[in-house]
């Protein structure tokens, strides 16, 4: 579905990498780290164009309009930048599947991706581009029972293993409004992932129904604007009415968008690769910014 020449195109004119044959002979680990890192500062996370799209015209992306959105620095949700993810680590000759995950006990809802013998022969990293966290790290599961306590930005994360199902635990100082009213300071389950490998049919059904109808799933991408980005390892993110960033010393800052227009300038300002028209669109589709702003 991608060919090694559009691999290297992405690689080498999206994210600025090179000698990609020479760091994958000489050291695999930190090619696969320079991939992720460089993947979630320049493809958001975002549910824009879902939203923005007529409810009689939605539907689960192509893998031709996943790759259209990628080259054209859009990013997407888990479906889509984990899927094209998988694709561009295997086209150059990394050995990676698909497992699921269920994100907030919200069924299995997520597309996560495993990566095969990245420092030796039969180890196993787990790695995702499509959770809107600073994740570019492969995370090894070498661990017997709980893996170390990793540190970026605001946030804590580790994981814990029960069986073939590892257990991704978050906590941070900022209290969001999840689900079950979870205290976000406390270490607590974000998601549940299930190693069995998956073919991308798989998760389609689920999936579709996400990108379809409001509210299946538990899912809010179809209720909530979202949007993510990272900037010299610091988060920028849009919530409905809510721009939310760290400032230099990594804590989680929020500032209330007060008009429709004030957050149409806002997005555009940060996530310029999306039109007027569509963010418009994406607003008018969302029914907490239109309880917000009245519309």
């Amino acid at each position: 579905m991608l060919s090694l020449q559009e691999a290297h195109a992405f690689l080498e004119n999206k994210l600025s990498i090179t000698n990609i044959e020479e760091k994958l002979k000489k050291n695999r680990f930190n090619l696969m780290r320079e991939i992720l890192y460089k993947f979630l500062h320049v493809e958001p996370f975002q549910n824009v164009i879902n939203l923005s799209t007529r409810p009689e015209d939605r539907h689960l992306p192509s893998f031709q309009e996943i790759k259209e959105d990628m080259f054209g620095e859009r990013g997407g949700r888990c479906y889509v930048a984990n899927q094209f993810m998988k694709e561009l680590l295997s086209t150059i000759g990394f050995d990676v599947f698909n497992c699921s995950c269920i994100v907030l006990k919200s069924g299995s809802n997520h597309v996560c991706l495993i990566v095969r013998h990245l420092t030796k022969a039969g180890d196993l990293h787990i790695i995702d581009v499509g959770l809107g966290h600073a994740t570019w790290d492969p995370i090894p599961l070498d661990f017997q029972d709980e893996s170390p306590v990793y540190h970026v930005g605001f946030l804590y994360f580790k994981f814990v293993r029960n069986g073939s199902v590892i257990s991704r635990m978050h906590k941070h100082d900022k209290r969001y409004e999840f689900p079950g009213n979870i205290d976000s300071k406390a270490w607590h389950v974000f998601g549940e992932i299930d190693l069995t490998p998956r073919e991308i049919d798989y998760f389609k059904p689920v999936c579709t129904a996400m990108y379809t109808i409001p509210g299946a799933h538990k899912s809010p991408f179809l209720e909530d604007l979202t949007l993510v980005k990272f900037e010299n390892e610091k988060i920028i993110a849009i919530k409905n009415s809510t721009l939310l960033f760290e400032n230099d010393n990594h804590q989680l800052e929020a500032e209330k968008i007060e008009t429709f227009g004030e957050l149409i300038s806002v997005i555009l300002d940060h996530f310029p690769n999306f039109s007027r028209d569509v963010i418009k669109a994406a607003i008018r589709s969302s029914p907490k910014c239109c309880n917000i702003f009245k519309m």
